[in-house]
């Protein structure tokens, strides 16, 4: 559902760029418009809050991953693979301060509601032209958000100070496995509940997969 409104509602009707490298572009030039406010309050500030639920319930790259039809259940985060992102988010940040101090593009005349619908489509475009398949090849519909997916670097820092996090009802753990096998973000949730913690693992999304599968309501 928020999914048109923020993929094509925002770019098309208001001739806006919410992608990470639009975001840097107006910074850079001191133009803080509604992208830079959805930035702050979606992705910097609210993860203090609600973590990383903006993964699990609001993005609209995750929203065509999630309807992929993969079968198999979702991996740990490989540490091995993981810094990718650290790739995509540098690329993220250079090319826009590359056009602006290098090629001395011009934001305010060339960008801003002139270009910026066009920026975000191409940016989704490379997105999903790189998570479709990624998804199919590592069998994970997330593994865009793992190993590719630059915001997830930007939220997890504040994230890990969340108020809001998946704790353990207090009821005892069968030790089923339901909860792992659920997980899209392949997180050990049957650990955390077991030893009667709090979910505050930075990959997750709060997306409440592991509270509708417990068969004794642990979680």
């Amino acid at each position: 559902m928020i999914m048109p409104l923020m993929l094509i509602f925002v770019p098309v009707i208001n001739n806006e760029n919410f992608q990470l490298e639009g975001v840097v572009l107006i910074v850079l030039v001191g133009f803080f418009s509604k992208g830079f406010i959805h930035y702050a309050i979606a992705k910097i500030f609210g993860p203090l809050i609600w973590g990383r639920g903006f993964c699990g319930w609001a993005c609209w790259t995750a929203a065509i991953l999630d309807w992929l039809p993969v079968k198999g259940k979702a991996s740990q985060v490989s540490n091995n693979i993981k810094h990718l992102r650290f790739i995509t988010l540098f690329i993220s940040i250079v090319i826009p301060a590359y056009l602006v101090f290098i090629l001395n593009y011009d934001v305010r005349g060339n960008y801003i509601n002139k270009n910026e619908m066009i920026w975000m489509f191409t940016g989704n475009i490379i997105y999903y032209a790189a998570g479709i398949p990624l998804a199919f090849i590592l069998k994970d519909r997330r593994a865009f958000c793992k190993y590719l997916c630059p915001v997830s670097l930007v939220m997890i820092p504040s994230a890990k100070l969340s108020l809001i996090n998946i704790k353990p009802t207090g009821n005892d753990c069968i030790e089923c496995g339901s909860c792992n096998k659920v997980c899209p973000m392949g997180i050990d949730v049957m650990s955390y509940v077991k030893d009667n913690r709090k979910i505050n693992h930075a990959e997750c999304i709060l997306c409440n997969d592991c509270q509708a599968v417990c068969p004794v309501n642990a979680i």
